[in-house]
């Protein structure tokens, strides 16, 4: 049998050329190429891991233990909280209205009241009179062959501030019972609204006409205001003195 030419050994040769000097030559072990290639790039991985773990460990104790919230809002909690808050108005609203109809129809008891009772008056009205925010003055009377007018001057009692309002005017005589204005007149029989009343702005003085196109019969007449604000509170309630009736002419 036929020995090989070559066998396989256990070193390498390496020649290298660098001329014009003579050529070098060295020999290796393949045991040592294997450590250089192998061995050393393990260890050096190895080296540098137990060196990352080792300066994480450090940071891990240096670095203060998480604490958790006590606790964490979720949507049924903010839900909740939303739903409590909405109770709470509705019973502030709820309490606010009682109050308000409690005081409903606690008028003054006075002469003038019975024609109160002409005028639809709102849910929960209340009787602001005794306030006495305005009061009226300087009534006059101006009487034609077919319009009567009566004549005065609302005054704002609390000047710093703006009253508004609505004025309703009955007139009251031997040929029955009008009021102003027009729109006030019309519903008369149903039942006035106080809305219907004639609107008003008072910073101090706001005069004020009510007409009423008729003539006059009987020997005497009166007139009866009242003063909504423009929620239909009252503001005022007030009978005029009597005026005699000018004869026909």
């Amino acid at each position: 049998m036929e020995e090989a030419i070559q066998t396989k050994g256990q070193e390498v040769s390496i020649i290298i050329y660098d001329a014009p000097l003579p050529p070098k030559y060295f020999r290796f072990s393949k045991k040592f190429i294997r450590s250089v290639f192998v061995g050393v790039p393990l260890l050096l991985g190895t080296l540098l891991g137990a060196a990352f773990i080792w300066g994480l460990g450090q940071r891990l104790e240096r670095a203060p233990a998480p604490t958790m919230p006590v606790s964490l809002p979720t949507t049924t909690t903010s839900v909740s909280s939303g739903l409590e808050e909405e109770i709470k108005t509705l019973k502030q609203s709820n309490a606010d209205l009682v109050a308000k109809l409690n005081a409903a129809g606690t008028t003054t008891g006075t002469a003038e009241e019975r024609y109160l009772m002409a005028i639809k008056r709102p849910y929960g009205m209340q009787d602001l009179t005794k306030e006495a925010r305005i009061t009226v003055d300087q009534f006059s009377l101006d009487q034609t062959s077919n319009k009567t007018s009566f004549k005065f001057q609302i005054i704002n009692s609390k000047a710093d501030s703006k009253v508004t309002g609505h004025i309703i005017v009955f007139m009251v005589s031997d040929s029955g019972v009008m009021a102003y204005p027009k729109e006030a007149n019309q519903g008369l029989a149903e039942g006035i609204k106080y809305s219907s009343g004639e609107p008003f702005a008072a910073s101090r003085l706001r005069p004020t006409s009510a007409d009423f196109l008729h003539r006059l019969t009987g020997s005497s007449v009166k007139f009866v205001i009242y003063v909504f604000t423009r929620e239909g509170d009252l503001l005022l309630q007030q009978e005029s003195p009597s005026y005699k009736v000018e004869p026909k002419s």
